[in-house]
């Protein structure tokens, strides 16, 4: 019968989509006689998505937007939803919380209300990490690894989670004593902060470069104890990163478990008959700038603490990094609650040094320079400013050790008498 006048004449796409559909319909049937119900499910998947392509072609076109529109207004989306987060983020005036905490009237009470926030910045943290608190049944294990003018190295094993070991060199200078009690300082080296090895491939644990961390506090009679942290993985796998997200899934976090790491260590080093653990000082670049300010806000038992090339304007630097730079530092409230000032007030009043190279790369002065400040009026409100010091030096990414040293001897506290 022919067309009438207002009838639509097929269009040649839609012969030729039914022409395929016909084409895939004997394709199924032949995979069904041949294959089912062996493959029952592949099948079903196979039959779905011939009749999805049939539909898409046969089908008249309903309304089609381009499709920039839509990936333009996902990020219009992606840019409102980002200011909204900073918006949110910078309406908790930093330290505003802690000042309103903390009782500036005496130094026992400044300690008595400096608790509680220890215990928020420990809750932000996910710190104490699962297991940290059951008993330890392996005992410490110890290496003489040999010595020279120096020092005497031994390598320490300490258990502190189930599987988890602190390791570390504990050093002592060849100068004293084998039984002489001595004052401790944990040398914490950052990504990047250990000397570059040697030509046989080792690696010198003292060097008298500008970021070597034991050189000096051996030279002014300290022993020195250098853990190792988790900072590289294997050919760029990402394993700090990775181990980052799944510790979150622990219900912890990398930081802690580091942190537990020191902790642990310090708990063991200061029942040590030739150690002195009442006079222990910490000291950190870098990376180990931030475990430095951490530990000391954390445990009291850390006597004096010198953070280099860390402390900054947090926020700046986390911006500065994205999309995922120091993911370990993106923690619940640490750019509201815990910016690097706020840390310094749970160290306060014990002494603490704040290093920066002018030059710094990768930790701006400025940053540096509007964040010291903010810390110094935790000292100076308990009238303990000489125990804050922000000292400028020339120098980019690097530690300065005898700047370090001078502050240490300068406010360890002496020994007990015996």
């Amino acid at each position: 019968m022919p067309l009438g006048a207002g009838e639509a004449r097929p269009s040649r796409r839609s012969w030729t989509a039914l022409r395929n559909y016909g084409l895939l319909g004997l394709a199924v049937v032949a995979a069904v006689v041949l294959f089912y119900p062996k493959n029952r499910d592949t099948l079903t998947i196979v039959a779905g998505r011939a009749r999805d392509a049939v539909v898409a072609r046969v089908e008249p076109s309903l309304y089609r937007e381009p499709h920039q529109h839509v990936v333009d207004r996902a990020f219009e989306q992606g840019d409102q939803i980002a200011a909204y987060l900073k918006a949110q983020r910078r309406a908790k005036v930093p330290g505003g919380e802690l000042l309103a905490s903390l009782d500036f009237s005496s130094a026992a009470a400044y300690a008595r209300s400096a608790e509680p926030l220890r215990a928020r910045f420990a809750e932000s943290l996910r710190f104490p990490p699962p297991g940290f608190d059951a008993p330890v049944s392996a005992a410490p294990a110890e290496t003489l690894l040999g010595e020279d003018e120096v020092a005497v190295y031994r390598e320490m094993r300490i258990p502190v989670l189930p599987g988890v070991e602190s390791t570390g060199l504990l050093m002592r200078p060849k100068k004293a004593g084998a039984t002489e009690r001595l004052p401790l300082v944990i040398a914490a080296a950052g990504r990047g902060g250990m000397p570059a090895p040697t030509q046989d491939g080792g690696l010198p644990a003292v060097t008298r470069s500008s970021r070597d961390m034991a050189w000096d506090a051996l030279q002014h009679g300290y022993a020195v104890w250098m853990p190792v942290f988790v900072h590289y993985g294997r050919d760029g796998d990402g394993l700090r990163d990775k181990l980052t997200v799944r510790a979150w899934e622990a219900d912890t976090s990398l930081p802690a478990i580091e942190l537990a790491k020191i902790v642990r260590a310090i708990d063991v080093l200061a029942r040590r008959p030739d150690i002195d653990g009442e006079r222990i000082a910490m000291v950190g670049h870098s990376y180990g700038g931030f475990y430095t300010l951490y530990a000391a806000a954390l445990d009291p038992r850390i006597r004096v603490a010198v953070v280099s090339a860390y402390f900054n304007d947090r926020e700046q630097v986390l911006d500065s990094s994205e999309p995922g730079g120091f993911l370990d530092w993106r923690y619940p409230d640490s750019l509201t609650l815990w910016r690097d000032p706020a840390v310094a007030a749970l160290v306060a009043p014990r002494p603490l040094l704040i290093e920066a190279g002018t030059q710094d790369q990768l930790f701006p002065i400025d940053g540096a320079r509007r964040a010291a400040p903010e810390a110094a009026q935790f000292y100076a409100r308990q009238g303990a400013a000489d125990r804050f010091r922000f000292m400028e030096f020339a120098g980019r990414h690097d530690f300065n050790g005898d700047a370090a040293l001078r502050f240490i001897d300068e406010h360890m506290p002496p020994p007990r008498a015996q």
